[in-house]
């Protein structure tokens, strides 16, 4: 049997554990649905796990923050909430991601990809924060924020057909482009821009050439005035 990371779902709610379980399943992953506060701790106490998705109200005031954020400090955690939960489960950490309801499958599954890559050990290289520079992603003007030997992060327009597991990326002005994949999403918070969205993922296998053309842009990029 190949094998399935494991993800807590730990939600009261039902109808949202079920569907939330089966998109899980849909992608590959072990979903472990658990209803209450009580048998999400004891899962967390008894065996290993790679994301917990967790309600806002559990984990604000139904125990797991006292009890489980050591043990979630090495490993990613989604909270799910409406729009005023958001600011609450801030002082949680910097390790915790927030997803708003209602809750859409892409968006979903792009987060949980999204907190899986941001906990992994074995970054290759540093990010590199630059100044906006204008590249488009599937043929629509974006902005790259943020580079690295292996991956991107965008600033895009919020849009659905921009919400794709994968995309070509190019910077028009010196001709780079490359193929990205394992996309993760975030939209914006109520006290944020929510004309846009931002975006990231791994550059995919592409050529030599490409590959030495996006080494020589971050070179480039990042050797510019750093953003302010």
């Amino acid at each position: 049997m190949p094998f399935r990371q494991q993800v807590i779902v730990a939600t009261p709610h039902a109808d949202e554990g079920a569907a939330l379980s089966a998109w899980l399943d849909a992608e590959g992953f072990e979903p472990l649905w658990k209803p209450t506060v009580k048998s999400a701790c004891e899962t967390v106490a008894s065996q290993p796990f790679d994301l917990a998705i967790v309600d806002a109200r559990f984990a604000l005031n139904g125990g797991l923050r006292a009890y489980g954020l050591a043990r979630f400090r090495e490993t990613p955690v989604i909270v799910l909430g409406d729009a005023a939960d958001s600011t609450a489960c801030a002082p949680l950490g910097m390790q915790i991601m927030f997803l708003e309801r209602p809750i859409e499958r892409v968006v979903f599954i792009c987060t949980v990809t999204m907190a899986l890559m941001e906990a992994r050990a074995d970054r290759r290289s540093p990010r590199r924060a630059i100044r906006p520079f204008e590249a488009t992603v599937n043929g629509v003007t974006s902005h790259i924020i943020d580079v690295s030997r292996e991956g991107v992060r965008l600033e895009m327009p919020r849009e659905r057909r921009m919400i794709t597991p994968q995309f070509a990326l190019r910077v028009p002005i010196i001709g780079v482009g490359v193929s990205v994949q394992r996309v993760w999403v975030r939209i914006p918070r109520p006290t944020e821009n929510i004309g846009v969205m931002w975006c990231g993922g791994q550059l995919s296998k592409n050529t030599v050439l490409a590959d030495q053309a996006w080494l020589r842009f971050i070179d480039t990029v990042a050797s510019l005035a750093p953003p302010v």
